[in-house]
């Protein structure tokens, strides 16, 4: 038994040393504190008398005292600013929540056009100048652009777009993308619409059409607007609201 013991231990400390002719040095730094965030696509809202913040405003659009039909009036702008940190290549339009002091009212407001204009964080123009005076960009509804859009809302083509068919189209569709389309940045994705800290403006033209009768006199429509920034046209949920 000693004689095997002595043994053992004769292996143990041959592999030992053996192992021990293998050692090499080492040295261990760290590097602490290391984070992945996502970043924020966020926008803040301003009209005509209040200033840009991210709850909200209030009777921005409205139409001219004593409107008359057939006259035409523009609204005062809505504007946006990218206060987050993600540039914003599309912006979409859902209107909803419309009431009317008489049925069928918001079926007499024709939409004429939408006129954008945007700029970057330094004051540079992104959308270029329209037909409209002030850099506006103008997108036209005329009788073959309405139909166009009614179809794709699965609307009758009428050749015009009231306030009622946006109502209809924009809450109700699956996508954000079956109300208006107020900027698209899928062209030049490098020269985006709303880059970070950069503005946008939009305003209607509007027509109360000229077949309005005596029983609409003194009514009213109310309604609002959500303005969605994204960063693709693809399908987005119709319910998405600000995270």
């Amino acid at each position: 038994m000693k004689k095997l013991l002595f043994g053992l231990i004769a292996v143990a400390m041959v592999v030992a040393m053996i192992g021990s002719a293998f050692a090499y040095f080492t040295d261990v730094e760290t590097s602490t504190g290391n984070v992945f965030q996502a970043g924020t696509l966020n926008m803040n809202i301003a009209d005509n008398n209040e200033a840009f913040n991210d709850t909200g405003v209030s009777v921005s659009y409205t139409s001219p005292a004593g409107l008359v039909p057939g006259q035409t009036f523009v609204t005062d702008p809505v504007s946006l600013k990218n206060v987050g940190s993600i540039n914003i290549r599309y912006v979409f339009g859902r209107i909803g929540n419309l009431v009317q002091t008489e049925a069928g009212f918001a079926n007499k407001f024709k939409l004429v056009a939408y006129l954008e204009k945007a700029a970057n964080s330094t004051g540079a123009t992104v959308v270029g100048s329209g037909p409209d005076l002030d850099g506006f960009y103008s997108e036209n509804f005329d009788e073959a652009n309405a139909n166009s859009y009614l179809s794709y809302w699965g609307m009758p083509q009428v050749g015009y777009i009231t306030l009622a068919d946006l109502v209809a189209a924009t809450p109700l569709g699956s996508s954000v993308k079956t109300g208006l389309w107020f900027f698209d940045g899928g062209n030049d994705p490098t020269n985006p619409p709303l880059a970070v800290g950069g503005t946008a403006q939009i305003k209607f033209k509007f027509e109360l059409l000229a077949d309005t009768t005596n029983e609409y006199q003194g009514d009213s429509v109310s309604f609002t607007i959500d303005f969605v920034g994204a960063q693709t046209d693809t399908a987005l949920d119709a319910s998405i609201t600000e995270y």
